[in-house]
């Protein structure tokens, strides 16, 4: 099965995710041990485009990334095709950051997006897409995996309810930290659903809201990696 990478840059991130050696090629995309057939950058709001995407075309250059594009010149037809509306994000820090991943999600031709925001990251090599694609595939009702965040192992056994040799396994929880998702569920209308029990999540209808609530409504799950740990760290 075929799997795009994709992740997103702006501001306050680009020059970093850019121009810091080796934290793209590596610490984003190569320490995950897979052959993506797409390696996809999604530029955001910037204030000098033309300087970002000149940064973009260096690691497309090299091979690094297999091509860019600008997030405001799909907007229009991904919330189109989502069903959605600007005024469903009550503020541009809510539209933005929904913005990313919906534009990858929505320019996605793999059966898989492995996505994951500019400040995350892989101190070291985890080979664990492929045993979680495949475990996908052999149980339906599996729709997200990631790998444990932060290393916070006692966080990941609270939220789960049951374990494997390589997985543990949650009937709910989402973050837009690292996510791993099936296209032909993703890639729909599925944004606009908002659950009472979904406002543990702040900023307003974020898009992890939307996503969660969409997979409680319809008794979904979601599989941990237990073979290791990515790095969330914001970056200033």
């Amino acid at each position: 099965m075929t799997c795009t990478f994709a992740t997103t840059c702006w501001e306050n991130d680009w020059r970093h995710i850019l121009l810091t050696p080796d934290y793209l090629r590596v610490k984003m995309i190569q320490n995950h041990c897979h052959p993506f057939q797409e390696r996809l950058l999604i530029i955001n709001n910037v204030r000098n485009l033309n300087e970002v995407i000149a940064a973009a075309q260096q690691h497309v250059n090299t091979g690094t990334l297999t091509r860019y594009l600008i997030a405001n010149e799909y907007v229009e037809r991904a919330f189109a095709f989502f069903h959605l509306k600007r005024n469903d994000f009550p503020n541009d820090w809510v539209y933005y950051n929904a913005l990313g991943p919906l534009v990858a999600i929505f320019v996605l031709q793999t059966d898989y997006l492995l996505y994951h925001t500019g400040d995350v990251f892989l101190e070291k090599p985890v080979n664990w897409i492929s045993s979680s694609i495949a475990l996908m595939k052999k149980r339906p009702q599996i729709e997200v995996a990631n790998l444990i965040w932060n290393r916070q192992l006692g966080e990941v056994k609270r939220e789960s309810y049951k374990k494997s040799w390589n997985f543990f396994f949650a009937k709910e929880g989402f973050s837009d930290q690292q996510f791993l998702v099936k296209k032909s569920t993703f890639r729909a209308p599925i944004y606009g659903e908002i659950r009472e029990d979904s406002h543990h999540y702040p900023r307003g209808d974020v898009f992890e809201k939307r996503v969660f609530s969409f997979l409680k409504n319809r008794n979904c799950e979601r599989i941990i990696c237990r073979r290791g740990s990515y790095t969330h760290e914001n970056i200033k």
